[in-house]
């Protein structure tokens, strides 16, 4: 945020950037945290989407979610926690629940050794025959290449696989 950004608020921003976004790169959702500055000023990201969707930086029913993650409360962790928490929401609110039973997610948090940790705990859940939803698995992320060819990051939980997550026997 500039100066006058940080007086006004970040709406133009929210606008040009979900706008820039999409165009660019041609995401299946975008996921928007806030900065320590947006939340001093208190900027509402829920009317700065709805806006943005208002000036088409987006189309209307395209799937932004939302968490504040004000850094000076908590730490990186609990920012983590509430883009979970916020992502879970866009997808599940005002959805029926149907649960399936058997159905476990796993949510397995702010891991820096996410790449060996989530593929053994897949690995184990396989072999016991678990049906399992891995949310915000980024295992295969940190291997994708940085060979000099454009593309999007490698693997991850697809949208539909959280949509369906919501109708999980338990979550871990």
């Amino acid at each position: 945020m500039t100066e006058d950004a940080a007086v006004f608020g970040g709406l133009k921003n929210m606008v040009d950037g979900l706008a820039n976004t999409y165009q660019l790169y041609d995401p299946k959702m975008i996921a928007v945290s806030t900065t320590c500055m947006a939340e001093v000023i208190g900027d509402d990201l829920h009317s700065f989407i709805q806006n943005a969707k208002d000036e088409d930086s987006v189309p209307r029913d395209f799937d932004v979610p939302f968490a504040h993650t004000p850094a000076f409360v908590g730490s990186h962790v609990d920012g983590y926690d509430n883009m979970v928490k916020g992502i879970l929401e866009h997808f599940w609110k005002g959805q029926e629940r149907t649960q399936v039973e058997g159905a476990i997610n796993i949510i397995p948090g702010f891991d820096g050794f996410c790449v060996g940790n989530n593929r053994e705990l897949k690995r184990l859940l396989d072999v016991m025959g678990v049906s399992y939803t891995f949310i915000q698995d980024a295992s295969d992320q940190f291997d994708t290449p940085s060979d000099g060819e454009y593309r999007m990051y490698d693997g991850g939980t697809k949208i539909n696989e959280v949509k369906k997550a919501l109708n999980a026997e338990a979550t871990l």
